[in-house]
């Protein structure tokens, strides 16, 4: 698959790829916000980024690269040289996945974050070595998840299928098995995915499958629907 950058809502953009990896064809994509003061925020970058660098450079200058979780660090490298005056931002753990970088900043808000009034954190509770935190676009009602739930729709390549369909996560937005075997605090995450819910997301951009561009808070509240009442 080719990347290239697709307006999804105003500011807001994205570029998909495909992740290869021993038997499966994984989908991952990158998100693309603008922020309070024109700058990009740019979220979850792929290994193959530089291919859609100079299109992300058009829209303006890249005033931070976010890593959501310990799961994503794969395509730092690349963002780094392709944008090198962005600020880098991640789970504390993630200066140990890319040894040889400078280490990350923390992933919080503060007063001197360029998201500042754009861009809301949720830290993601009850999930263990994760660390994942979901990021919600204030201007256009977005909700980015990364590892938090999947959207794989379709896949040609039968192996995926197969494994999608076996991790509960394929057809549809769903909280993957893998990604429950994470869980340690069923309560915690209940409380997150109630605050989530509380945003009224419009749509929802994942890391892995298509973005949901209608009733996004309905098929976030049927992803996690088998998680009690808090």
């Amino acid at each position: 698959m080719g990347m290239s950058l697709v307006n999804l809502a105003t500011g807001v953009w994205t570029s998909a790829d495909i992740l290869r990896l021993p038997g499966i064809r994984f989908p991952v994509r990158t998100g693309v916000f603008r922020l309070g003061d024109g700058s990009l925020m740019l979220v979850s970058p792929t290994p193959s980024i530089g291919a859609v660098a100079a299109e992300i450079s058009a829209l303006g200058s890249v005033s931070a690269i976010v890593e959501p979780n310990l799961l994503h660090h794969l395509g730092l490298a690349a963002a780094r040289a392709a944008f090198p005056g962005a600020r880098v931002f991640g789970p504390p753990g993630l200066a140990r996945k890319v040894a040889g970088q400078p280490a990350p900043e923390p992933l919080v808000d503060g007063p001197r974050v360029p998201w500042s009034g754009a861009v809301e954190l949720v830290p993601v509770e009850g999930m263990l070595g994760c660390d994942e935190t979901a990021l919600f676009h204030r201007p256009s009602a977005t909700l980015w998840v990364t590892d938090l739930a999947f959207n794989v729709r379709t896949s040609d390549h039968l192996p995926t299928r197969l494994f999608m369909r076996l991790n509960g996560a394929y057809g549809r937005l769903a909280h993957s098995r893998l990604a429950r075997r994470m869980v340690t605090d069923r309560e915690a995450l209940r409380r997150t995915v109630d605050r989530l819910l509380a945003l009224a997301p419009e749509r929802l951009l994942p890391a892995h499958g298509d973005p949901v561009e209608a009733d996004a808070t309905r098929a976030l509240a049927d992803a996690f629907a088998h998680l009690p009442a808090c």
